[in-house]
């Protein structure tokens, strides 16, 4: 999936999806199973924030683009995207995480990086 896939899903979707590939489950069924993979979705990226801000913020496309005022979040989303997909442990799901970032806002996920 590219990021015009998901760039109109809700972040709840966005993190259930993440969790049920994560965890290597198709998307959950029961409304519980929906519960756990959105939850196990939000904690990993949680947990990944710091790696993911060293892998996207340092990357001089990305450094160009906090420096704009005009920054368009889908244009983020895109270069985000291509970043992350050149990283094996990251690749398949480099949109999906291009588009959560996107929405925090380049300025504020790379806020105290020195980027």
């Amino acid at each position: 999936m590219d990021v015009k896939e998901y760039w109109d899903r809700s972040d709840d979707d966005l993190y259930e999806l993440l969790g049920a590939a994560l965890l290597g489950e198709g998307r959950g069924l029961s409304p519980e199973e929906q519960d756990d993979q959105r939850r196990f979705g939000r904690q990993w990226f949680a947990r990944q924030h710091d790696e993911l801000q060293r892998r996207i913020c340092r990357d001089k496309r990305v450094r160009q683009l906090i420096g704009t005022t005009a920054s368009d979040r889908f244009i983020d989303a895109v270069t985000i995207s291509e970043i992350l997909s050149s990283h094996d442990d990251l690749g398949l799901n480099a949109a999906l995480l291009a588009v959560l970032v996107a929405r925090v806002g380049l300025g504020t996920f790379c806020a105290n990086t020195g980027a």
